[in-house]
């Protein structure tokens, strides 16, 4: 049944791809950047061709592209809040490649479409650290896992656990437990991926994206934004998926282990004649299926989304979003460092290992609705729910016996409104955000003593129900280029209760205290030089105790409050050059600690400090060449602990350092090459650091055909050859020496693919 499924979905991806091309025609692209008078790059500027259904939006350098424009004469018309409208006439030949280089003259103008929260604050006054990949760099990506893009971000490590469904784990900012416990926030298009009581607090698995369908993963370092409450210790992944438009992608790969990774995503606005209305609707799906490089390791997942939106008049719209997920896959569970330095051991389960694995289902709805009081007042109320269901079965430790069947069934209901305005005072303009959010997650948790995934006695029947009443306001001020300031506060409130349904225990419920914080946010910003900006901010954040803990009033463990400072730099010359630095410190009070992931067991490793600094520099110096490195480091150290044996020791599982080097390079004809090497440096794998693991390095290489010459708007062919070098490493390792526990990472694999934009 697996293989039919793959095959119907290889066909139908097949037909679309030529059915369209047999369909196309040479038609004509404009590209080129919009600048401000001051000639500083423009991000998030929309440009319309009139007339016609074409459209985009600039890129974080200000550049754009518009494809497949029919030949003729049009206008084109270029917006954006705080600038003038700049109308243009252009008459296009088939096979026209045009460049235009465009400065917007400073002005007052309505505000644009909020898709999520914050979405119409204007990034040019952002005075915290903000790292965004977008939508065309995420298609050059060949990611089997869409965790892997944030791979792209300074100063941030993913480590993968390749147990199949289980969500992985990555490092922000001094945390390292990103994803797999609360240590960073994970939202797409506003809807929260925390669970706030499932495998772990703050588990948050990101296997329900499709790739193909995301125009933009940004990532807020440290508890920096006044829109992003708890689970933000080390940054929140905010990601959006692609509204409106009209295009159809489609993107098949496939190669080593038996993988192959298939996506379509379909754009298409349509205009209603008789009332002058538009529907914009949004349709992406994909199919993912591997025999995973160690053996038990397969794994089959298929997710799908669509959106539709409505323009009900000129001032308002609705739109409603609804997104799928199945899986079910095998995992190969833990193996001895004896076992991953060799190269046909490890790839072998550990001889007392059993047949782990799982399955998940995941839905999500979501409604919203727009409204345009007025040129410079918008409003977004939203809706959404989830609802999940999480069965995996684990085993650790290297002894016979000990599985265990894990089912979770997670509830959510969450609702909101906020407001975004633009106002001028005096000579001051004011850009501002205020809302208000209620979140209700319910989670049964059971668990199940199993062998070989027969299901035994129960051991754990808990139930957990937590609720958030959350109020935030951020204004953005800018005085002048040489000084810009944000201010924002954010209060958030917990209540809820835990049952505790255990076997041959005495049923007993558990309310818990309210719980509360009030995080101020502060940042300046200044434009010192042609190009150059200097930031600095300081934030406060917040974190509950985990799981029971935070129900339990003789615990010991009180909440946790964070503090950030951070002072950062950026120069950007708009032909060539990107440089951006910051340096930052995050001291915590109190901390808690699940050591190691996912067992349950919490230690309070007390008050610590995180210092470190970030850096990245983009350059092209010829038309085809780009050349992009970062670095960061990152030192952690307890500082007071009820066991004075851990203070001076580091946090475990946050590696020393981080570095990339991309280089890519595309001819004229569009043939071309790219390689991308990347270091991690050594960490502590124990609480008492008696235990470490070096790091490694890791090299990929690609080959590519661009249908478009240089650019690859239009799609490509790539041979991705990964780990060149054949090294033998491991993404994630954990434990005392002597019983390290270890998940290799693959050797040498090819993959080949085709991405294909119409």
């Amino acid at each position: 049944m697996k293989n039919i499924t793959i095959k119907k979905h290889i066909l139908i991806c097949l037909f679309l791809f030529f059915f369209s091309i047999v369909n196309s025609q040479e038609k004509a692209s404009i590209k080129g950047s919009v600048l401000s008078e001051s000639g500083n790059p423009l991000e998030a500027v929309n440009l319309v061709i009139e007339g016609t259904t074409k459209g985009t939006i600039t890129e974080s350098n200000g550049t754009f592209i518009i494809v497949n424009i029919p030949s003729g004469k049009y206008k084109l018309i270029i917006s954006s809040i705080g600038y003038e409208t700049y109308k243009q006439r252009i008459s296009l030949n088939p096979g026209d490649v045009k460049n235009f280089d465009i400065k917007l003259k400073e002005t007052n103008v309505q505000l644009s479409e909020i898709y999520i929260v914050g979405d119409a604050l204007n990034p040019d006054n952002r005075t915290i650290t903000v790292n965004e990949v977008n939508q065309e760099a995420i298609q050059k990506l060949n990611v089997d896992l869409p965790i892997r893009i944030i791979e792209q971000i300074p100063g941030v490590d993913l480590s993968a656990y390749s147990q199949g469904g289980v969500a992985d784990q990555f490092s922000i900012r001094g945390f390292g437990g990103g994803g797999h416990e609360g240590e960073a926030g994970v939202q797409i298009d506003g809807v929260s991926l925390n669970e706030a009581e499932g495998h772990a607090d703050g588990y948050a698995d990101l296997n329900i994206l499709i790739p193909l369908n995301l125009e933009s993963v940004k990532v807020y370092k440290g508890p920096s934004s006044a829109l992003y409450g708890r689970f933000s210790q080390g940054g929140t992944l905010a990601i959006e998926t692609r509204k409106g438009g009209n295009y159809q992608n489609v993107g098949i790969s496939g190669g080593a282990f038996n993988t192959l990774n298939s996506q379509y995503a379909l754009g298409k606005e349509v205009p209603l004649k008789k009332t002058g209305q538009q529907l914009n609707a949004n349709l992406a799906f994909q199919l993912f299926q591997s025999n995973g490089y160690a053996e038990n390791s397969d794994q089959l997942r298929g997710n799908i989304t669509g959106r539709l939106g409505f323009d009900i008049s000129n001032n308002t719209d609705i739109a409603l979003s609804l997104r799928g997920h199945s899986s079910v896959w095998d995992a190969a569970g833990y193996i001895t460092e004896e076992q991953v330095d060799d190269y046909e051991l490890r790839t072998e389960q550990d001889e007392y290992a059993e047949n782990d694995g799982g399955n998940k289902e995941f839905y999500a709805q979501r409604i919203d609705f727009n409204h345009n009081f007025n040129d410079n007042l918008r409003m977004l109320v939203f809706g959404y729910a989830v609802q999940q269901d999480f069965t995996r079965f684990a085993k650790f430790g290297f002894t016979s016996g000990g599985q265990t069947e894990r089912f979770n069934t997670r509830n959510v209901y969450a609702a909101g409104a906020n407001l975004n305005g633009r106002n001028i005072l005096g000579t001051i303009d004011i850009d501002w955000i205020a809302g208000t959010e209620y979140y209700s997650e319910s989670t049964d948790r059971k668990r199940w003593e199993s062998s070989y995934r027969v299901r035994g006695d129960l051991y754990l029947d808990r139930q957990f129900d937590v609720q958030t009443a959350s109020a935030f306001g951020q204004g953005e001020f800018n005085f002048s280029k040489y000084l810009r300031m944000s201010v924002g506060l954010r209060y958030d409130q917990y209540f809820g209760s835990f049952t505790n349904s255990d076997p041959d225990i005495t049923q007993y419920i558990l309310d818990m205290s309210t719980l509360s914080n009030l995080s101020p946010k502060i940042g300046l910003k200044s434009t010192i030089a042609k190009g150059l900006d200097l930031r600095a901010s300081i934030s406060q954040g917040f974190t509950l105790p985990n799981s029971t803990l935070k129900y339990e009033s003789d615990s010991g463990l009180d909440p946790s409050i964070l503090w950030q400072y951070e002072l950062g730099a950026k120069y950007i010359s708009t032909n060539w050059l990107t440089v951006d630095v910051v340096g930052w410190m995050l001291n915590t009070t109190n901390e808690i600690l699940e050591s190691p992931s996912g067992s349950g067991d919490y230690v309070n490793i007390g008050e610590t400090s995180r210092i470190g600094i970030e850096s990245e520099v983009i350059v092209t110096p010829i038309r085809g060449l780009e050349i992009r490195g970062t670095y960061s480091f990152t030192d952690t150290e307890i500082k007071n602990n009820p066991d004075e044996s851990l203070e001076g020791n580091e946090v475990t599982n946050v590696p020393k350092s981080i570095a990339t080097f991309d280089v890519s390079y595309a001819l004229k004809n569009g043939l071309g090459s790219r390689m991308l090497f990347r270091n991690v440096g050594p960490y502590f794998t124990n609480s008492e650091n008696t235990g470490d693991y070096k790091g490694y390095s890791i090299s990929n290489f690609f080959l590519f055909y661009n249908f478009n010459q240089q650019s690859s708007n239009k799609g490509r062919v790539f041979l991705e050859i990964r780990n060149v070098f054949d090294s033998l490493y491991s993404e994630v390792v954990f434990g005392d020496p002597g019983s390290q526990m270890f998940t290799p990472a693959p050797t040498r694999n090819l993959m080949l693919g085709i991405n294909y934009n119409f």
